[in-house]
């Protein structure tokens, strides 16, 4: 689905002091609950910033935008890309919009469904709008040498990102410890066009979104973001953008059990590469 220009309605002074779910409810012909929903996707900016308290008064002359924000189908028609499969593990290039593991719609559930493997375990974690390369183990009893790999930091993770902002140099190393945990992000420029930027980025570390929050230590911020550095201003083609612009490219890594070297790539989702043609890389 190509990127859809935000809906845009200006507050007159009939509805100044109105609250914006309401507003949001009346302006859109739509239930509360939906209104609700799209805050929380904070799918909403006032003024150009995005907004997403559902009580927050309006005035006389306010701008308000909803972004048009694709929703996940509630059943997953397709099957999961398979990329990689041998006697321990399962690599899958997840979509967007699904969370990995631990719930019934989670990716951890459908894919055990589909291998009908029912002792399927996620290795780690994607957040729910990055899409790319996800590992699984076939059976609980096979995780420890994987994780030991983790814990090693002897997993080389390779994510493609689309940044607003441009990093000082081509290649820009962040170690700062995030949760009180040591973290280091490389960030790598591929090519850059105006405002935007398309980045590699390597982890050795794993913090809960380490990219986002190192990519605001350079300057930039992970096109799309919905969370950091919300009150410096989004740029104007970030509202068509349907999520954060991350990608989980490859994992390399040499088997446990076999000492072969093993290099699983994911290809980037269509919301992605028409993403970059939006930005003009």
């Amino acid at each position: 689905m190509p990127p859809t220009p935000p809906t845009r309605f200006h507050v007159t002074p009939a509805n100044a002091g109105v609250r914006l779910q309401p507003f949001l409810r009346d302006s859109l012909g739509i239930s509360s609950r939906l209104a609700k929903d799209l805050l929380n996707r904070r799918s909403v900016f006032v003024n150009g910033q995005r907004v997403w308290m559902a009580k927050h008064p309006l005035k006389k002359g306010d701008i308000v935008e909803v972004a048009g924000t694709p929703s996940p189908s509630p059943v997953h028609k397709e099957a999961l890309p398979v990329l990689y499969e041998d006697p321990w593990i399962l690599a899958i290039n997840k979509p967007p919009y699904r969370v990995s593991d631990r719930a019934s719609d989670s990716v951890e559930s459908i894919l055990s469904t589909q291998e009908n493997l029912p002792q399927l375990r996620a290795l780690h974690r994607l957040d729910r709008p990055t899409s790319g390369v996800l590992l699984f183990n076939r059976d609980e009893s096979m995780r420890e040498p994987y994780l030991e790999l983790f814990r090693g930091k002897r997993i080389e993770k390779l994510y493609i990102a689309l940044l607003v902002g441009q990093p000082p140099s081509r290649e820009t190393v962040v170690r700062k410890s995030l949760d009180g945990k040591t973290a280091e992000t490389t960030f790598t420029v591929i090519n850059r066009k105006g405002d935007f930027c398309r980045v590699e980025c390597r982890i050795p570390t794993g913090r809960q979104h380490q990219i986002r929050r190192h990519a605001l230590n350079i300057g930039c911020r992970v096109a799309g973001d919905r969370h950091y550095d919300q009150k410096n201003g989004i740029h104007p083609l970030e509202k068509t953008l349907p999520r954060q612009m991350l990608h989980a490219s490859s994992v390399s890594f040499t088997c446990p059990h076999r000492g072969k070297p093993i290099h699983i790539f994911a290809p980037l989702p269509k919301d992605f590469t028409e993403a970059q043609k939006l930005v003009g890389l």
